[in-house]
């Protein structure tokens, strides 16, 4: 897996985001709309095309993929999916804080599998349970496909958020 561009102070932002950006209920029709509000944050920033999908409990409930994205989007969003389900983190956390070595990175035995860069943010629900669903993007810089997602839950949710 090749190195990212990242910065230090990033960690704390990522960890407060997933800290506010969490739902009281998260229905299909709560994951429609935040893949709508998405692809709206990805024309918004004219920053390119992306694959945007939303899965629950191992099924895509949205998917949608922009002109100009490929299978290969696909087999990145699988790989950043596998990455967040296995640390219960966005990506670009699992990434960062490896890169801070608070974390091993894994995945680098098996890049064909993880792929630790931005672009899966875990949906919570306000309950304090595991992870109820995961936002994914693929297609811009790696930090971009993180914030977009970011940004997009927080005008969902009403919540002002820093960014990356």
């Amino acid at each position: 897996m090749q190195d990212f561009y990242w910065e230090p102070g990033w960690l704390p932002v990522v960890e407060e985001q997933e800290r506010l950006l969490q739902y009281g209920r998260f229905t299909h029709e709560t994951a429609f709309e935040l893949g709508l509000l998405i692809k709206k944050e990805v024309e918004r920033r004219a920053c390119g095309s992306a694959a945007i999908r939303i899965v629950e409990d191992g099924a895509v409930v949205f998917a949608y993929k922009m002109p100009g994205t490929s299978l290969e989007n696909d087999w990145w969003m699988d790989r950043k999916l596998n990455v967040s389900r296995l640390t219960g983190t966005s990506s670009v956390r699992a990434y960062l804080e490896a890169k801070s070595g608070l974390r091993r990175p894994f995945w680098q035995e098996r890049p064909d599998n993880y792929a630790a860069c931005g672009g899966c943010f875990p949906i919570f629900l306000r309950d304090g349970g595991p992870v109820y669903a995961y936002a994914l993007v693929s297609g811009l810089h790696h930090q971009e496909d993180h914030q977009v997602i970011a940004d997009a839950m927080a005008g969902q949710l009403g919540v002002r958020i820093r960014s990356i």
